[in-house]
């Protein structure tokens, strides 16, 4: 449940972004693939690499 992953970070505003997306495939984006997808707030990025690492 991506929408309420992205909720429990606080990072819902970035739902419409990834809702469709697999997770498998989202966990692998990198710094650059995520300002591709608009993530454009340094914060926001690190919180999303953070958990991707885990």
């Amino acid at each position: 449940d991506i929408p309420g992953w992205l909720r429990s970070l606080r990072l819902h505003k970035y739902t419409p972004t990834f809702e469709h997306m697999d997770w498998k495939v989202m966990i692998r984006l990198d710094e650059d693939a995520l300002i591709a997808k608009g993530v454009s707030a340094l914060g926001a990025r690190r919180k999303m690499l953070k958990v991707f690492e885990i």
